[in-house]
């Protein structure tokens, strides 16, 4: 196994879980990739406006604390869609999986 692969990682739970369905779906659609590229912008924007590097960790970091808000705020995937979370989670993933976190 490569260095950075936990299987117990939320990164790696989130891609297997939720990722895999609509990065295959973002493929086919230019406007639902540009929207995950403006995304995926925010996230790196986040992480490396607080001083860090995108890393396994730092992404993992941000991915807990943007659950924690969806929690408190009461959202959950509806599986109806793409809302503005959704978007987010799968702007997650494929970052994970461009950098080489996840599988």
């Amino acid at each position: 196994m490569r260095r950075g692969f936990f299987a117990e990682c939320p990164l790696a739970r989130l891609s297997h879980d939720f990722g895999q369905f609509g990065l295959l779906e973002a493929s086919a659609s230019p406007g639902l990739t540009a929207e995950l590229d403006q995304h995926s912008a925010a996230v790196r924007d986040s992480i490396q406006r607080d001083g860090a590097a995108v890393s396994r960790r730092s992404l993992a970091h941000y991915l807990r604390g943007f659950m924690d808000g969806c929690l408190e705020r009461g959202w959950h995937s509806s599986g109806a869609g793409y809302d503005w979370e959704t978007l987010r989670l799968l702007a997650i993933c494929q970052m994970a999986k461009e950098y080489g976190f996840v599988r």
